[in-house]
């Protein structure tokens, strides 16, 4: 997460570069202490680039921005200190992207332990909600944080739009904001479920991607 205001991004395209860049993740909030649901996406096993979460003994939840191209990408997953995780490659042709949303969905070559996160429907989300997010990243001093932090918002919209023209729940900062390196992860609700995937936003709002609007869709991958 950025610490300076983030230009308007005035198409998906720019969202979509803005976002990608692993620089940046979640500025103030907290440290979370235990997110066995959590995963950290590696590049040709570069150090950390985006955010993502367990939703299935062999399944990874993620941003569609995040994976692109022909790369090798693997997961650390299970524990607070990415760099601890335990580290598990995808399989191949293991990535399925959602046609018309921020989303995207990808096969482990073998099944994990971890426990997969609960997936919320239309209305577990609502205006005026306080929401909490996660993610890993630069808080501002230029490097990123070791340790998975998080934040909270309020949800200012359930029909907002992400980088790609898909449904999403807008939410304003309260005590922290999301950016870049937060790319791909939840946004839970009061009562822990996963109603969002990080898609976009600024220094002030972040934009994820509404998981109940996919959920059919995520089923049917996922079996």
């Amino acid at each position: 997460m950025r610490s300076a205001a983030t230009a308007t991004i005035v198409t998906a395209l720019a969202a979509v570069a803005a976002l990608a860049t692993p620089a940046h993740a979640i500025v103030d909030g907290e440290f979370t202490e235990s997110a066995p649901w959590s995963a950290r996406l590696y590049q040709d096993g570069s150090d950390g680039y985006c955010t993502a979460t367990v939703v299935g003994p062999q399944w990874i939840l993620t941003a569609r921005h995040c994976i692109g191209g022909e790369h090798r990408w693997g997961f650390r997953i299970g524990d607070v200190e990415h760099a601890k995780g335990e580290y598990v490659d995808a399989a191949d042709n293991g990535v399925t992207l959602h046609r018309d949303a921020d989303l995207a969905l990808v096969r482990l070559a073998k099944p994990v332990a971890a426990p997969a996160v609960s997936l919320g429907g239309l209305d577990d989300v609502a205006t005026g909600d306080t929401v909490t997010i996660h993610g890993w990243g630069d808080t501002g001093g230029g490097k990123q944080s070791p340790l998975l932090k998080n934040a909270r918002l309020e949800v200012t919209d359930v029909a907002a739009t992400d980088a790609y023209g898909g449904r999403a729940v807008n939410g304003n900062r309260i005590n922290g904001v999301c950016g870049s390196g937060d790319s791909g992860g939840p946004m839970f609700n009061a009562a822990g479920v996963q109603v969002g995937v990080l898609s976009t936003g600024n220094a002030t709002s972040c934009q994820y991607t509404h998981v109940g609007a996919y959920r059919d869709w995520i089923a049917s991958v996922t079996g």
